[in-house]
């Protein structure tokens, strides 16, 4: 597979768990921390897929997702397709999360979020 996603979450063991099961699958998995960081690494826009955390100290994800499209808005590149995940509910939050993408609530079940990911690429 050359698909590639860009991840963000801010918990280390979610991140690393979810890459290590992206990369199981063979896709290239670009992973970030900060979504600052994730920010920048989308500069290129060579992603198929983002997905991002919502709740994040500093910028929180759907933010981020805004940053990151309007970046490309006026460009040839492609509009990349958001997954987010959340264990939190805020109505407000999933709002506005859901005009930007998809929403995974935490904890989710690893095959369906398998097959949310392959409906996307």
């Amino acid at each position: 597979m050359n698909e590639r996603i860009l991840l963000v979450e801010d918990d280390p063991l979610v991140l690393r768990t979810l890459q290590a099961v992206l990369k199981r699958e063979r896709y290239k998995c670009d992973a970030y921390l900060k979504p600052e960081d994730a920010i920048a690494a989308a500069r290129d826009g060579k992603f198929d897929l983002i997905i991002s955390d919502i709740r994040m100290p500093g910028k929180n994800g759907v933010e981020a997702m805004k940053s990151i499209k309007e970046k490309f808005k006026n460009s040839s590149k492609k509009d990349v397709p958001i997954v987010f995940i959340t264990g939190y509910a805020d109505d407000a939050v999933l709002l506005n999360a859901e005009g930007l993408g998809e929403v995974v609530l935490k904890p989710f079940d690893l095959d369906r979020f398998l097959m949310t990911i392959r409906e996307y690429l």
